[in-house]
């Protein structure tokens, strides 16, 4: 599997086997064992071992908007109240991080610039083309080259669970008219796999097959670990996606 469980001080927590792998990334996905609302930003800061005061968050709206970060200089709660979907920079010790509880976290990394982003892709944010917004901003601002970016997918509610409505099911075929196998059609249902449309995205953007890690793992599937909107009928929990670029990197 791509993606690993750890425990640490009472905390489950995942990661993926390939970004660890740079010794200049931090990166965590969190669980429901250990975590909550009140000690988030504390324990993020001791498992990233980053200040919890450089901790940037934003207001999601299910959009595909993305936060360029680019100064130490900007107030960190402030920047936080923002709306949007997604964050990027290139500064050392920020941690940037988005709320989850069944949308896709969606991980950006150019290994040549050294640019991070993380994003938000529910079936909102996966329809208005996320993935497409995160790259098309790391070409424009630091002059990224595709096959230098690797994407990882997160844990999230996967074409196991997802059932949708022919709505959707339409809106997404004459959206993406060339995605293959983005449905999953089982007892009269129709289920959508976000982490394939994601896929999807990423290749076509340019992003090299090998450099695209896809967790497949179902926060739907695996209540007793994650939060899932969807299985639990609305809940207030959410797992946190977070990175951050160690300093000297």
């Amino acid at each position: 599997m791509e993606i690993i469980e750890k425990t640490k001080n009472g905390l489950i927590y995942y990661q993926f086997k390939r970004f660890n792998q740079l010794n200049w990334v931090e990166h965590i996905f969190t669980s429901r064992i250990g975590w909550n609302n009140e000690n988030i930003s504390e324990k993020l800061s001791k498992c990233l071992d980053m200040p919890k005061s450089n901790r940037i968050s934003l207001r999601q709206v299910h959009g595909t908007d993305v936060v360029l970060i680019d100064s130490y200089d900007e107030d960190f709660n402030k920047l936080s109240k923002l709306e949007g979907d997604g964050l990027i920079t290139d500064l050392p010790n920020i941690i940037l991080s988005t709320n989850h509880a069944d949308c896709v976290p969606i991980y950006f990394v150019d290994l040549n610039k050294k640019v991070i982003g993380v994003a938000h892709g529910g079936w909102r944010g996966t329809y208005g083309n996320m993935t497409r917004n995160m790259i098309d901003k790391m070409k424009g601002v630091y002059n990224s080259n595709a096959k230098d970016i690797l994407v990882g997918i997160g844990p999230s509610i996967g074409p196991c669970c997802y059932e949708v409505g022919m709505d959707l099911v339409e809106m997404f075929k004459n959206r993406y008219p060339n995605f293959s196998n983005i449905f999953v059609e089982k007892d009269d249902k129709v289920l959508l796999d976000l982490w394939r449309i994601n896929y999807l995205q990423a290749r076509d953007m340019g992003i090299e097959v090998q450099n695209i890690i896809v967790s497949e793992v179902c926060t739907s599937c695996n209540v007793d670990k994650f939060h899932s909107y969807r299985k639990e009928g609305g809940t207030k929990g959410r797992m946190v996606t977070a990175i951050g670029l160690r300093s000297g990197a």
